[in-house]
């Protein structure tokens, strides 16, 4: 990213040893490391560490774009005196305009929401090769969004991603000149190395390429994840007849659009990529592989296949509106997990599942009185851990679980957590069978519980609040825990109020930060935390993003895009 009269004054930090730019403090069972930011991107979080300590996540509240400031109307924006010089604040309220108030009109510039970024031993720096030049400025676009998902152990990151958005003319719907910010493709699955970029697809020859993201790759450079397989039946329709004139094709036999297609298909894409669990999604989507060269070339690529029998459904109760399935994880042995999907009228059946040669396996299907579980990860002794809802006291309960699926699908173990009806959910287990995620630590019934970032080791049977390792002054709070490398490192989602510089002025953020807790075998950093903490056995499950959705709600001002 580019330089900006926003500063971002974060030495202080309320007074805490643990500085911005990769500073470091000794705490108990954890040397701490909040691994920085990039300049004008005000959050951080992380999605992936590796066994080299080397970290991938994201970037958000972005406040260094080019923004064409040339091409908005000034009297939109009345309270701005001079939209030539546009205040800290000011610049904001444009930005956010463009992303929540006209974000679906291709009349108007695109703006990126997110983006990737690596963390090495040179500090940390954007992923930003997806994004090109503005073929009318000649700066840099800013247009393209980067979600990652994971990274391995040769640093290869993966995730989603899509073309730049560049501008064109062309007549609009009613035929009067226009111009339009419009991209080729809707987004797709992204490979890079730091160097080559690259977007993959799913099945060929859907409409604009059709929909996918890469979720994790293994150290043989073998991804896995989700694509589109079809178009979606509403998508096609308003390819086939919405974008298109009553006339049926022109002298050359092509269709005659009312505007560009690619505009067209954009504010169909913006109305509905935001929707989860829409009943009426862009395409047909299928957990998906593919396997990549050195250069990020694809070698060859397949779906997955489901978990459910079609014909056997069609025989129920329940009226299906949609299949899916995702590709969670995939281990260096190339066993597959994931979680497969049966939307129905007034809900959705979901099934832990492995994908194998011989099809998609529902791996809990032996686990009475649950028709909702999902496998999030699995280590390369084949361990997989997910969480399912159980009925726990007349109240259903995220739990998590854990099973070897050396021989196929196993007996699975629900340990306590750090009470009986506790929810939680894991992200990530290593090859040590230490286990992270995020799991209530409160038992009261009345109200939210209160949830934070965990580690459970499966040997031992103990499960411990991760926020018992800052210092007691720190001023942090760890919410979740992302990853965990085979050092027992962990890339930590945590939250701490910090001082902005806004037009001069000192003024206070809560900002999401990136820590990486490096064991070093001292004691736990705060005696506090450390006695609400004490060594459970069994497991419990969290609703996973409810406390920290909302918390996002609050201290984010731009649109997340759903984009699965």
């Amino acid at each position: 990213m580019r330089k900006t009269k926003i500063s971002l004054v974060v030495a202080a930090l309320l007074g805490s040893t643990i500085a911005v730019n990769s500073a470091v403090a000794e705490t108990g069972g954890y040397q701490v490391t909040d691994i920085g930011a990039v300049p004008g991107a005000i959050h951080t979080s992380p999605r992936a560490i590796n066994d080299s300590g080397q970290v991938v996540g994201q970037l958000a509240d972005l406040r260094d774009q080019n923004i064409r400031l040339d091409l908005l109307d000034p009297e939109v924006f009345e309270n701005i005196e001079n939209f030539d010089d546009l205040t800290d604040g000011e610049y904001r309220q444009v930005r956010n305009y463009l992303i929540n108030s006209v974000g679906g009109n291709p009349k108007f510039q695109h703006l990126a929401n997110e983006l990737g970024f690596f963390y090495g031993s040179s500090g940390i720096t954007e992923l930003d090769g997806f994004d090109t030049l503005d073929n009318e400025t000649g700066l840099r676009t800013d247009s393209v969004s980067f979600r990652v998902l994971d990274m391995n152990n040769q640093g290869i990151t993966v995730g989603q991603s899509a073309p730049a958005f560049q501008w064109i003319e062309a007549e609009d719907n009613i035929g009067e000149p226009s111009r339009f910010h419009v991209r080729s493709t809707f987004p797709q699955g992204a490979w890079t190395d730091g160097t080559n970029y690259r977007l993959v697809t799913g099945e060929p020859g859907l409409v604009m390429n059709g929909t996918a993201s890469l979720f994790a790759i293994n150290d043989n450079n073998v991804a896995v994840g989700i694509a589109a397989v079809e178009n979606g039946a509403n998508l096609q329709d308003a390819f086939d007849n919405q974008c298109t004139t009553d006339e049926e094709v022109d002298e050359d036999g092509q269709p005659i659009y009312k505007e560009p297609v690619e505009a067209c298909l954009h504010r169909y894409w913006f109305a509905r990529s935001g929707i989860p669990g829409a009943a009426t999604p862009l395409a047909v989507e299928e957990a998906y592989r593919w396997s990549f060269d050195n250069q990020g070339n694809v070698l060859e690529q397949g779906r997955l296949g489901l978990a459910f029998d079609k014909e056997a459904d069609a025989e129920d109760v329940f009226n299906t509106l949609r299949y899916r399935s995702v590709a969670n994880d995939i281990n260096n042995n190339g066993v597959i997990i994931g979680v497969s999907q049966r939307q129905v009228e007034g809900g959705t059946f979901s099934r832990a599942t492995q994908f194998t040669e011989e099809g998609a396996i529902n791996i809990l299907q032996d686990l009475s009185g649950q028709n909702s579980s999902v496998a999030v990860a699995i280590n390369d002794n084949n361990v997989a851990v997910g969480f399912s809802n159980l009925l726990i006291d007349g109240s259903t309960r995220q739990r998590m679980f854990y099973m070897d699926l050396t021989n196929g699908p196993s007996e699975p173990t629900y340990p306590t957590g750090f009470f009986a009806d506790s929810d939680w959910q894991p992200r990530s287990i290593n090859n040590q069978g230490q286990i992270v995620g995020v799991a209530q630590i409160d038992a009261s019934n009345f109200g939210q519980r209160r949830s934070a970032g965990f580690m459970y080791d499966i040997a031992s049977d103990t499960v411990v609040n991760l926020n018992a390792y800052l210092g007691c002054d720190s001023g942090y709070t760890i919410l979740d825990a992302i990853d965990i490398n085979n050092s027992g490192e962990i890339a930590a989602l945590a939250i701490r109020v910090s001082e902005l510089d806004e037009d001069g002025q000192p003024t206070e953020a809560a900002r999401l930060r990136t820590l990486v807790l490096s064991p070093d075998g001292s004691e736990t950093g705060c005696p506090e935390v450390e006695e609400v903490q004490q060594e459970r056995k069994g497991a419990s499950t969290h609703p996973l993003w409810l406390g920290f959705l909302g918390l996002i709600a609050i201290i984010s001002l731009r649109r997340r895009k759903a984009l699965k």
